[in-house]
């Protein structure tokens, strides 16, 4: 994503040189880019690439900034120096605001005592500003599911970061989806998809959990899983009748 910035000198006249500038977070004023007729568009070297002029006059003044990131959100001042007049300064602040990343997962979990049902927590987090909101779509209206949670950090470089889960109970050869909805009915708005097919076959493991195996599971695998294990058995047997003997 990309802006421009655009500045027009006004009344000014005999501009001999237009400066752009920045406010730094500490206050500082960092120069960017200069336009003059002498020397022409000069942009300074850690801002060659990521700003370019777009149209450079000493009456108007256009530059992009490229490839916009949460730390471009700044105060840009714009400078014409004029003779005699002295220095016309105009300032336009940057906002950045949108989703810079969205992570999904989902978790499964069972007792002993509950073998016909399955508890899965669905959880989505999404970075941004302003603080994104999350909200969730269900593949099922027949999901039984408990009240979604939601909290909110913020990060070091003034973003927030929301993540928000839920737990549904779903019979053990559900399959179905749900659908994370990051700033719903706004601009940027995403919709993540969190997918989950879980087969009814099951090895029931110590303390009441499960092993669920996945449709993706490669069954010559299994088989051959199946077999080390009959092999195993009958050498077992055989060195135990052997040592009898």
């Amino acid at each position: 994503m990309a802006v421009r910035l655009i500045m027009d000198a006004l009344s000014a006249t005999c501009v001999l040189q237009v400066t752009w500038q920045r406010l730094a977070k500490d206050e500082r004023v960092e120069n960017l880019a200069t336009y003059s007729k002498r020397f022409g568009q000069q942009v300074n070297e850690p801002y060659q690439g990521k700003m370019v002029f777009t149209e450079a006059s000493l009456s108007s003044t256009v530059i992009k900034v490229k490839n916009v990131t949460w730390e471009d959100e700044s105060c840009y001042i714009c400078s014409f120096n004029a003779y005699p007049d002295g220095s016309k300064r105009r300032q336009s602040c940057l906002k950045v605001k949108g989703i810079s990343e969205v992570t999904t997962a989902v978790h499964t979990s069972n007792t002993e005592h509950e073998e016909e049902a399955v508890e899965v927590t669905f959880t989505c987090s999404a970075t941004g500003k302003p603080p994104p909101t999350i909200q969730w779509d269900l593949s099922s209206r027949d999901l039984n599911d408990s009240q979604a949670q939601t909290t909110t950090l913020t990060n070091s470089d003034s973003t927030f970061t929301s993540s928000g889960n839920i737990s549904l109970r779903v019979p053990s050869g559900w399959k179905g989806y749900v659908d994370c909805l990051v700033n719903s009915g706004m601009v940027g708005e995403r919709r993540e998809r969190i997918p989950l097919a879980l087969d009814p076959r099951r090895k029931k493991k110590d303390h009441g959990t499960y092993v669920w195996m996945s449709d993706s599971f490669p069954k010559h695998l299994f088989i051959l899983v199946i077999a080390v294990v009959f092999i195993s058995f009958i050498l077992v047997v055989a060195v135990t009748l052997w040592k009898k003997r």
